[in-house]
């Protein structure tokens, strides 16, 4: 009979910190699992796998907004601020780097809350995270669902479309290693990419008449007097486009070398913001302001849409798992710490991940069906969670893990202070006018019934 490693004998475990006796450094959760029975490596990912996690997360539904955004502000401002709020994200993603690297421990945001604001801090980001990836699980639940309505031509009700796309959505997330649906992921980012060129190629291609106002011309402006409403929705759909810090944490935790990630983020941020750029642009001058739409790939006739659509489910359902799996993994490991249930491979551990996963996807179905909309949603995410989770939260751990060095890290710290103000503004501004578009939207009848069949 082997002789079984003592969890208790080796490490000692204090809320978010894991200490290794010996040393008394801090370890993180797998470690503390390492030589029990069972116990499965989890530390997989290598830099390009997990740049292509991100990569998938953050292409994903972000860009089908963008030419509404360039249509809304202008398309001057529309790069400008893409441009600058890749940068900061780019920034506050190696500052969460940074942390995980001075915290070993660190596995989730709500690991990382503790650190810095004790039990209610780590709390409140663990209901972010798990809050966010249900959203977006519904945001995926309602693109999906939206998608093969589209391309049924209405054929089938639209809930019965949107709770397929859920189940799919579950069968992607079975997986309980990021590595396993690694290389997943890059077929979702291609796929999103060619859904994306088809649309530009298939609007181009058109007779350009049918893209003509009464003038005959085809209207677009280099920047646009827009109301609070548009501009903010704007901002928020932008940084929503920017919004797959949420699992940063999670990723690291599965890295072989934690601090290789920086270069997955110099990936992710260069060709997710040309994309941004290129895709935003190109539809938004070839169509003109009167004829975008959210998402994009509605734009053009039904034959390319139907090809669009079907090429970009791939992405929708791959980039949805990812977010509903980070979710789904901050409860499994704050359930499971220190035990054996956290890395073991047996039937009662995949019975109980299958069943956490499937819960989180039929949550989503459901509230994709009571906000039966899109580019508000996007907002209200934004606003709410995708803001200071990609933004201020990073100022906030740098000030913590830096809080006697401001005056030797001067321009961080205002950096870092920058981006909590930023955050704090536009939480409050954001809510208001993404409420402000939903209620104008049931006032006009542009939405439908909750639980009611939708037409494309």
């Amino acid at each position: 009979m082997s002789e079984k490693k003592s969890i208790e004998s080796d490490h000692t475990q204090t809320n978010a910190y894991v200490y290794d006796v010996d040393t008394n450094e801090e370890v993180d959760a797998f470690e503390q699992m390492k030589g029990t029975e069972g116990y499965v490596e989890y530390r997989t990912l290598n830099w390009f796998q997990g740049g292509g996690l991100l990569l998938a997360e953050t292409l994903a539904l972000g860009v089908l907004s963008f030419p509404n955004v360039m249509a809304n502000i202008g398309l001057w401002p529309a790069i400008f601020t893409t441009i600058v709020l890749a940068v900061l994200a780019w920034i506050t993603g190696i500052m969460l780097v940074d942390f995980k690297l001075n915290h070993p421990s660190v596995m989730n945001f709500a690991d990382a809350g503790y650190i810095v604001g004790g039990k209610f801090f780590k709390w409140v980001l663990f209901g972010a995270i798990v809050l966010k990836s249900v959203l977006i699980q519904a945001s995926h639940v309602n693109s999906g669902g939206g998608a093969f309505t589209a391309m049924s031509r209405n054929a089938v009700c639209s809930v019965l479309l949107c709770f397929f796309m859920a189940l799919l959505g579950f069968v992607f997330t079975i997986p309980r290693k990021f590595s396993e649906v690694s290389w997943a992921s890059f077929a979702s980012c291609i796929s999103i990419v060619s859904a994306c060129l088809i649309t530009i190629i298939g609007v181009g291609a058109v007779d350009r008449d049918q893209w003509r106002d009464a003038n005959g011309d085809i209207p677009w402006r280099a920047q646009r007097d827009s109301g609070l409403v548009d501009t903010i929705n704007s901002l928020t759909n932008i940084i929503f486009a920017y919004g797959g810090h949420a699992a940063i944490f999670a990723f690291l935790g599965e890295m072989k070398k934690p601090k290789d990630f920086k270069k997955s983020l110099a990936m992710v941020q260069v060709i997710s913001t040309l994309f941004y750029i290129l895709v935003g642009v190109s539809v938004y001058l070839i169509v003109g302001e009167n004829n975008v739409k959210s998402p994009a790939l509605s734009i053009s006739t039904y034959t390319v849409e139907t090809v669009a659509y079907a090429i970009a489910l791939v992405s929708i359902t791959i980039s949805g798992a990812i977010p509903a799996t980070n979710g789904a993994k901050q409860i499994w490991v704050e359930a499971f710490k220190g035990k054996k249930m956290l890395t073991s491979s047996d039937w009662k551990s995949y019975g109980l991940w299958i069943a956490l996963v499937f819960t989180t996807w039929m949550i989503g179905f459901v509230i994709a069906q009571l906000i039966p909309f899109f580019s508000s949603l996007l907002s209200i995410i934004s606003s709410i969670l995708t803001c200071w989770l990609t933004y201020g939260i990073s100022g906030i751990l740098f000030l913590y893990d830096n809080r006697k060095q401001y005056k030797k890290k001067i321009w961080m710290t205002a950096f870092s202070v920058f981006i909590i103000l930023f955050s704090s503004v536009i939480t409050p501004l954001g809510m208001y006018t993404a409420i402000t578009a939903i209620k104008e939207g049931y006032e006009n009848g542009s939405y439908d019934h909750p639980f009611a069949c939708k037409s494309s």
